[in-house]
């Protein structure tokens, strides 16, 4: 599953963005020699991993990182309108907030980066275009390199070039690289064309919640996602009670499935819900509740 790591839920997932930003270091200064990015800390933390950034990441059921990808508002600053802004000679990156820039993509394993692996590419690129359409994003643009740009052009996407193929890298002992700014239109048609072709049939989103997030997680509809985190956000101190529902719904015993759900549906007639009192927690066996009251 995709995890969406956003402001709003980052406090759970504090080990998880702290592993990401050094596997990035291994990546792409160490294994990639992008030198620029060193730092003595280890970690690979640039200007635009700023708090409206978000991250989308492929984890396995101990949370240790597969692979990931961020996503950058176009209203600050990115890469495109600051380093590279010279190269979009074509046109300029769209701005505001129905575009979004995507940079930072990464496979940890080699094995995954195979043609065995691609599962693993299928889900994070289907996770975060099932996310930008649920959140009427209209475009994604960011500097890519020419081999990936080619790559993305044999998909069934509206994928256009803002500028021409530019060099990067080659000083301080930096291996030379060429890339170009580039922007694919997003939209409903173009992701169902997208999961039939790599036969995506099931939702790919996690419903993120850090910890507490089901070792048997499934995927959710981004719908239910999104509603998730907007419940969480006003009612952070909840989080174990949905956490605790999810695991029941996902249970591959139908009578645990059945007694969350049937104890939801119950609820749902009780005044008290709106407040989730101490007194319903004690109602409902902790490893049978949560969160499709949403």
């Amino acid at each position: 599953m995709i995890h969406v790591i956003d402001k709003v839920n980052r406090h759970l997932y504090l080990s998880v963005l702290e592993e990401m930003f050094q596997l990035r270091h291994e990546i792409f200064v160490k294994e990639r020699g992008w030198k620029k990015l060193a730092k003595p800390d280890g970690f690979e933390i640039d200007q635009f991993d700023t708090e409206e950034t978000t991250y989308f990441l492929k984890l396995d059921p101990d949370m240790h990182i597969i692979g990931g990808m961020r996503m950058c508002p176009t209203v600050g600053p990115t890469q495109l309108n600051t380093i590279f802004k010279d190269s979009c000679v074509l046109a300029d990156q769209p701005v505001g907030p129905e575009h979004y820039e995507w940079s930072r993509y990464f496979i940890k394993d080699t094995k995954y980066r195979s043609a065995s692996g691609k599962p693993v590419f299928y889900e994070l690129y289907t996770g975060i275009l099932e996310y930008a359409v649920a959140m009427g994003i209209r475009s994604l643009s960011g500097f890519i390199e020419t081999v990936a740009y080619n790559q993305g052009a044999n998909m069934p996407w509206d994928f256009k070039q803002l500028g021409i193929p530019t060099e990067f890298g080659g000083t301080n002992g930096e291996p030379v690289g060429y890339g170009m700014p580039t922007i694919l239109a997003v939209d409903n048609t173009m992701l169902r064309k997208t999961k039939i072709l790599w036969r995506m049939r099931k939702p790919v989103l996690s419903l993120s919640l850090g910890e507490y997030t089901p070792v048997s997680e499934v995927g959710f509809k981004p719908e239910v996602m999104m509603a998730v985190q907007e419940f969480l956000a006003d009612h952070p101190e909840h989080i174990e009670f949905v956490a605790s529902y999810a695991a029941a719904i996902q249970n591959v015993d139908p009578t645990v499935r059945n007694a969350a759900q049937n104890t939801v549906a119950d609820l749902m007639d009780d005044s008290s819900i709106t407040e989730f009192s101490a007194a319903i927690v004690d109602r409902i066996n902790a490893s049978q509740i949560s969160m499709a009251m949403q």
